[in-house]
């Protein structure tokens, strides 16, 4: 590691000390349509056989040294624009503006190689969710808008992509979630706060499926969802948005056992502003809700007082954001800046329901949990862009999470996590097509937890990650694109220490105008977090027992893809097809058992973390991202269907002692996997058929949509919860429930907008149509219908 910093910064200084001798060409490349400088162009300049390459600056400018004498030839371009050759005889300043190419109807992504690059060429599975998706619905947490997106789904606020997760009641994810590149994990649960992200101020978002581990880390198992924010342009932009709604009767009528109807309250704010030589962004949301479940009891019933949270499910959160960057400075190419984020909330949740059909809004004695929570985080960065194009970023974050909970279950943490990360074009080598992006990284956590005291810590708990990593990308042929990468992870986790090398590869193909042929392999590694190895704690009659001796899950991805351009009249999009598999070992599943001593409730029945042996998931996917201009009427498409085949390929193995997947399975159906020798289980909480629609028609000043989810019920969930009820420890009616509810229904949303003038708007938007009523994981139901009504005004 000590070496690898050390030719890490040896390059760096090297690179950046390099000068511009001889002639020099300079010049601006801009935006022919918005007026808007480029940085980061691609600047060739061609004299008499000899060549030189160069990018613009964060101004749009770049500077040249000739490399043969005059006249010259000089081309510019930019990704998702028609290139411009010209015929340089002087060195006067030049002026280049690039138009959006035809062609171009495709993304510009980050996530998938650390640098701008169209999505169609990308060699993974990478979708981008537009702000409007979550704007246009009336989104107030983050997770609402994501699972419109193909292979997305959630299980109680726990992502999946593809069936890559199950349920881990809050430990552990598969899934790395960013903001602007910075992971927003929890230190110590690894997983993040979903309000607590900013919607305001979004510019796209971006999903990775499969095995990212190379580029962001251990949590990459499944993919990554990263969350992109906007900086100003030359307009200033002031908005403010104000929604308020109410939640229908519940489809069961003797399950409402209050008055009145409860509501919710959500203001967000934004303005974005150029002062001189620095980018201003400043944000702000407080929501007032008072959730869909009962009250706690007869007081808490009355008025409508959302600050307060007495209802189940209820939440009261404040949050403010700012971002700075100072845009140029004295140093060409040098910018820095700070984030930083900052929420309070006051919310009641609950795990599992009272009684069905009669209590289903009510939550069973002991397992609602009042949190008063304290986030935030802190974000200086650094970029410097040389002459040459090498690209230098520093990236730094304190995240502050305090869960002052009501149960004995308080837990706090600190993060400090840092990143060196340098980006070279191969150009400055004679390697056109080249991008070279190398990194190190290093987190270390301090948790203080009532929550993580089990095993043998007190509470006090420390992790420590570092980690390097190196990845090329190579354009080749005009047709081919070539990517591989390497990164090592270590870990330390109150001593135990653990580390592996993950490897990944993959290829794109563009066969036609329009259509990319990808193939791509990736490794993946896992750590367990603080909670897997420290957790517990008891929730009502359910107890959660630690396992210290939980080991690392290791797993690699594979997939094969084409995206077909489809251009026909006015239709324009991409037609995206699919086949992967991911194979994991050690595979960390949530699972009950004996666990605890025979003087613990339940005789230490109970639920804990463990290494279940091999598993797999593989399945295809479809999906269609395009838009359809229809006379005076635009509409926007968003469709996919994902199939999954997520299995156990150990049944049998025996975790604990008569303990194994099979037996603490609800399901008793198995498969045979493709070979045909091992017999395999389907893999608890998942869905093994997703099927996502979001469309939007924008006429005039009016905007209607709708958003349709479905995906098929659990078929295998934890088999205690049924046995509970069996052996009469508890009545939840919960096999009565799943004989009564054997399918999850087709969820409906809609929605319809007027802009009155510039700076008003109006909507209407109503979240499960139909007012179906169901529950995506036992025991825990799930909204009725909100109707809400929304106004922005927005300043520019």
């Amino acid at each position: 590691m000590t070496r690898l910093l050390s030719l890490l910064i040896w390059a760096s200084f090297t690179l950046i000390s390099s000068d511009l001798k001889g002639q020099i060409l300079s010049g601006t490349v801009t935006d022919a349509d918005a007026g808007d400088a480029l940085p980061g162009a691609h600047v060739t300049c061609t004299c008499g056989g000899a060549v030189v390459h160069g990018a613009t600056d964060f101004e749009g400018s770049f500077r040249l040294e000739l490399p043969g004498a005059l006249p010259c030839m000089l081309e510019a371009s930019f990704i998702g624009m028609d290139a411009v050759v010209l015929s340089i005889s002087n060195l006067d300043p030049i002026e280049i503006a690039l138009r959006s190419s035809v062609e171009a109807i495709g993304t510009v992504v980050v996530s998938a190689g650390r640098f701008e690059q169209a999505a169609e060429r990308v060699t993974v599975s990478l979708d981008v969710l537009p702000p409007r998706v979550v704007e246009s619905r009336g989104t107030t947490s983050l997770e609402t808008a994501l699972e419109q997106n193909p292979g997305v789904s959630f299980v109680d606020g726990e992502p999946q992509i593809r069936s890559g997760s199950g349920f881990s009641y809050g430990a552990g994810s598969r899934v790395m979630v960013l903001v602007d590149d910075l992971p927003i994990l929890s230190g110590d649960a690894g997983r993040p706060t979903w309000g607590f992200l900013p919607l305001e101020n979004l510019e796209q978002i971006e999903i990775i499926k499969g095995a990212s581990s190379v580029l962001y880390g251990s949590a990459a198992l499944s993919g990554v969802i990263n969350i992109r924010t906007r900086y100003p342009d030359a307009r200033p932009i002031t908005r403010l948005t104000l929604q308020h709604g109410g939640y229908s009767t519940p489809l069961t009528a003797s399950a409402r056992t209050w008055d009145g109807t409860s509501q919710q309250t959500n203001l967000r704010f934004l303005h974005s502003q150029q002062v001189g030589d620095w980018d201003v962004v400043l944000g702000a949301n407080v929501i007032g809700s008072q959730g869909y479940l009962a009250p706690i009891d007869s007081n808490s019933a009355r008025g409508y007082a959302p600050w307060k949270a007495d209802r189940f499910d209820s939440e009261a959160r404040a949050r403010m954001n700012v971002n700075v960057r100072k845009r140029t400075t004295r140093i060409p190419g040098l910018q820095y800046g700070l984030r930083t984020n900052w929420q309070k909330s006051n919310a009641l949740a609950t795990l599992i329901w009272a009684y069905a059909p009669d209590s289903l809004y009510h939550a069973d004695g002991g397992s609602a949990t009042r949190t008063l929570q304290t986030a935030g985080t802190v974000d200086p960065f650094l970029t410097y862009l040389a002459p040459s194009g090498v690209r230098h970023d520093v990236r730094a974050r304190w995240q502050h999470l305090v869960n002052d909970n009501d149960n004995n279950q308080s837990n706090a943490s600190d993060v400090l996590f840092s990143e060196y990360q340098i980006h070279v074009r191969g150009d400055r080598w004679q390697l056109p097509g080249l991008n070279l992006t190398a990194g190190l990284v290093g987190q270390q956590t301090w948790s203080t937890s009532e929550l993580y005291s089990g095993g043998d810590t007190n509470g006090e708990n420390q992790a420590l990650n570092a980690s390097a990593y190196v990845q090329a990308d190579v354009a080749a042929a005009e047709r081919w694109n070539f990517s591989t990468g390497l990164r090592y992870e270590h870990f330390d986790v109150n001593g135990q220490v653990s580390g592996k090398p993950v490897f990944r590869a993959g290829v794109n193909y563009q066969a036609g105008r329009a259509t990319y042929f990808r193939a791509s392999f990736g490794q993946g590694f896992r750590f367990p977090t603080i909670a897997e190895l420290y957790i517990r704690t008891g929730l009502g009659t359910l107890q959660v027992y630690p396992n210290a001796q939980l080991r690392p899950e290791t797993s690699w991805s594979a997939e094969w893809g084409v995206k077909q351009g489809i251009q026909i009249g006015g239709l324009q999009g991409f037609l995206d097809l699919a086949l992967f598999e991911q194979r994991y070992e050690d595979f960390i599943e949530f699972t009950f058992g004996q666990w605890g001593a025979p003087t613990d409730p339940l005789v230490g029945l109970g639920f804990t973390s463990k290494n279940t042996g091999s598993s797999k998931v593989n399945g295809a996917e479809a999906s269609f991202t395009g838009r359809l201009n229809w006379g005076q009427t635009t509409i926007d498409f968003i469709a996919g269907y994902t199939y999954t085949r997520p299995m156990s390929l150990d049944p049998n193995y025996e975790y604990g002692e008569g303990t194994t997947y099979e037996s603490t399975s609800y399901d008793q159906i198995h498969y045979q996997n493709l070979r045909g020798d091992t017999v395999g289980m389907q893999l608890k909480y998942r869905s093994p058929h997703l099927v996502r629609l979001d469309v939007q028609a924008t006429r005039g000043n009016w905007s209607a949509g709708v958003s349709v989810r479905y995906q098929t019920a659990l078929r295998n969930f934890d088999r205690a919860f049924v046995q509970f009820e069996e052996y009469g420890f508890v009545d939840w009616g919960l096999q009565r429930w799943l004989n009564d509810h054997e399918e999850l229904p087709w969820i409906w949303d809609a929605r319809v907008g007027y802009s009155a003038g510039e700076h008003h708007s109006i909507s209407l938007v109503v979240s499960n149509l139909t007012n179906r009523e169901y529950a995506i994981r036992p025991l825990a139901i799930e909204a009725p219908r909100l109707i809400s009504a929304m106004y922005t005004y927005t300043l520019e």
